[in-house]
């Protein structure tokens, strides 16, 4: 998987190449088949262990797939998506108005936070770029739930202590009778693998409700944590009365997932927002979290545009 400032080289998958493409056209307002082979077969004549001849054989192979895949993607994010193929779906365009849409400014953030090193370029402009994913998953599930629900950040963006998030989230959802543990030592901080809590509450406030506990992952290294939150293990350990119905899991990834294995990914994370169920269930944002949001997306395309421009050594 390539990472910013690195690019991706012939042997990429559809996907990483997928990101590139419109890296590449967000970048130069256009991109095509052509553009896109002629540039990685670039990358790779610096590449003494590559042929170049079988590099481009490679590419010619997979870029038809790949425009398969962003057509893909324009119809799961319906008028989301901040692209446009030609009518031979060979060449890629920018849309300026929807790039300047919300829902189009949270799909470029999402992509961004694909590719960017969130290890090392996680926080630009004094903003975590992690902790917007968890806000953005608030709105997104709240959203999916529908009229009268809601929803809470339980992770790191929320700096109180465990047991402080434990209290406020059993008293939000009017049960579970707050925190307590099982070992009986006192957790002061963490999240327990939990972002993101959202709920369908009745009018009655007795317990037995539709509760999603969600985990949230930028990057792209976040399949080997799919089924690390277990919502019984963790109601288990630090809530003590049992919920009247088991949470479900959820999982909110940046990245767009692959088709193929997406029913392999929810069996193993539940339900499965990635980029594009995002974007589809993206509501109207807080003015001041767009702005932070912005202001990421903002650095962090500046740095893939200046690696995206840099001639070859």
């Amino acid at each position: 998987m390539f990472k910013l400032p690195s690019l991706p080289t012939a042997t990429a998958g559809v996907h990483e190449l997928a990101d590139f493409v419109e890296l590449l056209t967000w970048t130069r307002g256009a991109a095509s088949i052509r553009d896109v082979s002629a540039y990685l077969g670039r990358v790779d004549d610096n590449d003494p262990s590559e042929g170049v001849e079988d590099s481009q054989d490679h590419i010619l192979e997979t870029l038809d797939e790949v425009m398969h895949e962003i057509e893909a993607r324009s119809h799961a994010c319906r008028a989301g998506y901040p692209f446009r193929q030609d009518s031979t779906g060979m060449v890629l365009r920018s849309d300026p108005a929807k790039l300047n849409a919300l829902r189009g400014r949270v799909y470029c953030y999402l992509l961004l936070s694909t590719r960017t090193n969130m290890d090392k370029d996680r926080v630009l402009e004094d903003i975590d770029g992690t902790h917007l994913l968890e806000q953005l998953a608030k709105a997104i599930l709240h959203n999916y739930l529908g009229e009268d629900s809601r929803s809470l950040v339980f992770g790191t963006s929320d700096r109180s202590s465990f047991a402080d998030k434990v209290d406020r989230l059993c008293g939000e959802l009017g049960e579970g009778g707050g925190y307590i543990s099982l070992t009986g030592q006192t957790r002061r901080s963490g999240d327990g693998k939990l972002d993101v809590v959202a709920w369908k509450a009745f009018a009655d406030g007795l317990p037995g409700k539709l509760i999603l506990f969600a985990q949230c992952k930028t990057g792209t290294s976040w399949r080997p944590e799919l089924n690390q939150l277990q919502p019984r293990a963790f109601c288990d350990k630090w809530i003590r009365r049992p919920f009247g119905v088991d949470p479900i899991r959820a999982f909110v990834v940046a990245e767009a997932e692959d088709r193929v294995v997406f029913p392999e990914a929810v069996q193993d994370g539940g339900l499965l927002f990635d980029r594009c169920r995002i974007v589809d269930f993206c509501p109207d944002l807080e003015y001041e979290f767009m702005q932070r949001l912005k202001c990421w997306t903002d650095a962090a395309f500046a740095l893939a545009k200046n690696v995206i421009e840099r001639p070859p050594p």
